[in-house]
């Protein structure tokens, strides 16, 4: 029985691969992509998309939407004159004093 089935293998083994040296398995590199091209005249199932409201008039004035910042802006600060380490004068000058969080 182990002879039967071995020799079995075997054959298959050899059959395998004397179709792939023959050239009669498939290849990746033959195949071929499909292009289609189709085009459907008919009714259509439903009706067209209608408008609930109807356009506006041409040429009408829409005023701009007001811009309200999300957070209210930093503090200006003023930062008086001072000697820096060297012995140098820096003149006073406003800053930002923005938060922790940056705003």
């Amino acid at each position: 029985m182990k002879i039967t089935k071995r020799s079995l293998a075997a054959l298959v083994i050899g059959a395998l691969l004397l179709t792939g040296l023959l050239g009669l398995a498939p290849d990746p590199a033959s195949a071929r992509t499909n292009f289609h091209f189709g085009l459907n005249m008919g009714i259509p199932m439903a009706p067209y998309p209608g408008y609930a409201y109807p356009y506006p008039p041409p040429n009408a004035y829409y005023p701009p939407v007001p811009h309200y910042p999300a957070y209210p802006p930093c503090a200006r600060i003023f930062i008086p004159g001072y000697y820096d380490g060297y012995g140098n004068w820096v003149f006073g000058y406003y800053r930002y004093d923005c938060g922790y969080y940056g705003y």
